[in-house]
């Protein structure tokens, strides 16, 4: 039997989770596995592991796993492997899953994020992701999201990040303290990430320079096709 496992972080807001789950709810209507369940990376009673257990023993031998992640890091490219390795190595019997792309850089994602900024006018929109010292792809891929995202754009969009190489500060610093800025914070939800970088922004605030906070991703639905897309992908390999 084939299952689908949406694995997502997790909040320590109940609130956010919620939200993720409508957002996943809404994407399950749209698949006919009968097996589908939402697992968090960060969440002791709803973990990877102990959904993923359910789901085997269920009768799931064959899963799809849908990282609920704009861009592949550590999370999608080391933990949830690790942590499904660990649940198939308990069982007898031969458990087979496919890991499917994370989404971020999706026409409808950005297509979001266009609408989030379009009623503002700056010198300069930063697009700011979460970012990773350790791995490139989130920069290279929210380049080219971005510079897809600039084809209908009249604004100066620039990709950032809040952690790695393409940091927001420092493209901050290369700016002049006089000119207006828009940060668009590219996450899919509000959180104590999109607080850090309003904390980090203050600085340059105070020396003058105009910072202006769009609304994040905030699971919107108009995203939901991007992640069915990803998950048709994987299914069509299977298929194979």
């Amino acid at each position: 039997m084939k299952g689908i496992i949406y694995i997502a972080h997790g909040s320590k807001m109940p609130d956010k989770n919620t939200l993720f789950r409508e957002f996943v709810n809404e994407i399950m209507k749209h698949r006919n596995e009968s097996i589908q369940k939402l697992a968090f990376l960060e969440k002791a009673d709803e973990n990877v592991p102990l959904i993923f257990s359910e789901m085997i023993e269920a009768g799931v031998r064959e899963c799809i796993v849908v990282p609920m992640l704009l861009f592949p890091a550590m999370h999608a490219v080391e933990d949830i492997p690790a942590q499904l390795d660990a649940v198939i190595a308990k069982y007898p019997f031969d458990i087979q899953y496919t890991i499917a792309d994370c989404f971020g850089d999706e026409k409808e994602v950005y297509q979001v994020a266009n609408e989030r900024i379009q009623s503002f006018n700056a010198n300069h929109t930063l697009i700011v992701a979460h970012g990773n010292k350790r791995f490139t792809e989130p920069d290279v891929r929210l380049t080219e999201a971005v510079k897809l995202m600039q084809k209908d754009s009249d604004q100066n969009l620039i990709p950032a990040m809040l952690y790695g190489a393409l940091s927001f500060e420092q493209k901050l610093s290369e700016l002049n303290t006089n000119e207006s800025v828009v940060l668009m914070p590219y996450f899919l939800f509000d959180g104590h990430l999109v607080r850090k970088i309003k904390r980090l922004s203050q600085p340059f605030i105070e020396k003058g320079m105009q910072i202006t906070f769009t609304e994040t991703l905030d699971l919107d639905f108009n995203m939901v096709q991007s992640v069915l897309r990803q998950i048709e992908k994987v299914d069509a390999v299977c298929i194979q």
